[in-house]
């Protein structure tokens, strides 16, 4: 419990309550298939019903009476809610698993204290809801909406769209100007462009078909500090410029980007603090260089993590694609799920000049060897910069091999 008069979200609101505090904010859960070819028969919420749904016990809106905040009437093949207007302190509420429709949930924009709206798995085809003062966090997630444009909410800071039939970001500051964190995991994006209002904190994209980000110059999202890119296609980097000033996290887990060099486009980014790569082509079948102790012990190459004993006591390895990002992001504190260590920093500036030798020479060999397919202009900065067909995984510099490369 929050101190009074602390809303929802850090906001001031009618209500003294953390949403982290209550379980029924949950992420959806993909393998749910909504089946809309079934047929639907009329089902209202009737007022004994909704009694009993009620839960969360707390203070009402005007913070000085105790009341049930909570209705959740969940997998009920409802398809008309309207009787939630007689809970006039009802400020949180959850109809995932329903029949409703964008039409159905119109009702609840006369509701004057809502705060949070959960309506998944339903059969939603729009995001155009009445507007509602104190609206704060809105899930749609595993619906049917495909347009974004008409979504507006005065106070919305969190807005959910898993899984739904998102082609193009379509969405106006003017119309969501408090919106701080957009998940549209699982749409049909194709690229990052679009249009996002100018005060989106956090971006997770996921599970699209992304294939290139090279628009999201265009975004203008500058105070954007969270970028999650997991499983899409991406290959090149292109698209981020000295404008996203606060960006600290950049997930492209499992995407197509085959080059080390890639990431020096992220050199721009003087607050990036975390990268997540694993999963791409660039990592391949990962070599570690052995940092021997004067007992010289063989080691495994099974696990970056793993540690062996010398006389000198532990052997640490070294992971040569870490070394390679840190030589071109210095600042990165965090690589996939390990932070970096003092080790690989040294090692970083032990080896700084071969391995940008290596990286150049990838660029070189690559303009003079590899037919290019595609010739475009990069956004930022006027660059000219081909794409090719066929990328290689780079060559990362490995100091206690220089003499004969291993073929693993």
């Amino acid at each position: 419990m929050m101190a009074e008069g602390e809303g929802a979200y850090g906001r001031k609101t009618p209500l003294a309550l953390r949403p982290e505090d209550y379980p029924f904010f949950e992420p959806p859960v993909p393998q749910f298939i909504v089946a809309y070819d079934i047929p639907v028969k009329d089902k209202k919420l009737t007022w004994d019903e909704a009694s009993r749904c009620l839960n969360t016990l707390g203070r009402d809106e005007t913070g000085a009476r105790y009341a049930y905040l909570m209705i959740t009437a969940t997998d009920k093949k409802l398809t008309d809610i309207s009787i939630v207007l007689s809970f006039k302190h009802v400020l949180f509420l959850d109809f995932s698993g329903n029949f409703l429709t964008m039409e159905a949930l119109q009702v609840l924009s006369q509701m004057p204290f809502l705060i949070l709206l959960k309506a998944d798995r339903n059969r939603i085809e729009s995001g155009a809801l009445g507007e509602m003062p104190y609206l704060q966090v809105l899930s749609l997630n595993i619906n049917k909406v495909e347009e974004t444009y008409d979504i507006a909410q005065p106070m919305l800071e969190t807005l959910n769209l898993e899984f739904n039939q998102i082609f193009t970001a379509q969405f106006e500051s003017e119309r969501l100007p408090h919106l701080k964190e957009l998940d549209l995991k699982g749409n049909h994006l194709m690229d990052i462009s679009g249009m996002y209002p100018e005060h989106l904190e956090r971006l997770f994209a996921a599970q699209n078909k992304i294939t290139r980000i090279s628009g999201l110059a265009m975004s203008k999202l500058t105070n954007l500090t969270t970028l999650h890119l997991r499983d899409n296609k991406i290959k090149k980097l292109n698209g981020f410029s000295e404008y996203f000033t606060k960006l600290e996290y950049l997930n492209v887990r499992n995407n197509n980007i085959t080059k080390l060099r890639q990431f020096r486009k992220l050199a721009c980014l003087p607050n990036l603090r975390t990268l997540i790569i694993t999963g791409n082509p660039v990592r391949g079948k990962q070599r570690f260089d052995t940092v021997k102790g004067e007992g010289g012990a063989e080691e495994d190459e099974d696990d970056p993590q793993e540690e062996a004993f010398g006389e000198d006591g532990p052997v640490r390895r070294m992971d040569p694609v870490r070394v390679g990002l840190l030589v071109l992001l210095p600042n990165l504190t965090r690589i996939d799920k390990d932070l970096v260590t003092l080790e690989e920093r040294e090692e970083a500036l032990m080896t700084k000049d071969k391995q940008m030798e290596l990286i150049m020479g990838e660029i070189s060999s690559d303009e003079e060897t590899e037919p290019p397919t595609t010739t475009y202009t990069s956004e930022v900065g006027g660059e000219s910069e081909t794409d090719f067909e066929d990328e290689k995984p780079v060559e990362i510099f490995n100091p206690s091999n220089t003499e004969e490369e291993d073929d693993d």
